[in-house]
């Protein structure tokens, strides 16, 4: 009895490459999250209002007409209805702090790329129908076809309504005119359209038939 060892491989499919791409970005948000930074540390030592003038700036206004003792280091101005309303603050040190939303959105970004990866990984990468260039048959059920033109629109040189000499309150059945008057292709197509599957087609080669399929069994 031999041991059957399963391995983990990576498809090259752009979704798993761009999973990888958010997981890396993700990555470097998270790190920089725990870096720490020196950032200058305030305390408020003085508030008040400023009127709208064009000739000063409310910041340089507020700080040259400020009186109180503490020295002011920083002055941080917010527009009202009246005017200006200003804030000054005096350094008193230096903090450290950590960028806590770069964890956050680092983590989030690392989950969604993983996640990307897995699909990616799991998922069939989308493949196109192969073309149909084999010679195909076309026949028309006329006991199930309801003549709603769709296959006259899409390939109007291979399916045409019938003509009708007396009138009739049946709506005229398609027929095919000429099955080689369109690639296979757009027939396969228009056949697909049909809302009751009237049109059949088939190799012409082998007899299988490509529309509507079969039933199993």
């Amino acid at each position: 009895m031999s041991d059957k060892k399963t391995s983990f491989s990576l498809k090259p499919d752009p979704l798993v490459l761009l999973g990888f791409a958010v997981v890396i970005t993700g990555i470097i948000f998270l790190v920089y999250g725990f870096i720490p930074q020196v950032q200058p540390h305030y305390y408020l030592v003085a508030t008040g209002s400023v009127s709208i003038n064009d000739t000063y700036t409310p910041e340089t206004y507020f700080q040259s007409h400020y009186n109180g003792s503490d020295p002011m280091n920083l002055v941080q101005c917010y527009p009202s209805i009246t005017g200006w309303n200003c804030a000054g603050y005096q350094q008193i040190g230096t903090i450290i702090v950590y960028g806590v939303s770069s964890r956050y959105l680092g983590l989030a970004l690392m989950f969604l790329g993983i996640g990307a990866v897995f699909a990616g990984n799991r998922l069939a990468p989308f493949k196109p129908k192969p073309s149909h260039i084999r010679p195909i048959t076309v026949r028309i059920d006329d006991d199930i076809c309801v003549s709603n033109s769709v296959c006259v629109s899409l390939a109007p040189n291979v399916f045409q309504l019938k003509k009708q000499e007396t009138p009739t309150i049946f709506a005229p059945t398609a027929y095919v005119v000429d099955p080689s008057a369109a690639d296979n292709d757009t027939i396969i197509q228009a056949a697909e359209m049909c809302p009751t599957g009237a049109i059949i087609i088939e190799d012409a080669e082998t007899g299988e038939r490509i529309h509507p399929p079969l039933p199993k069994g």
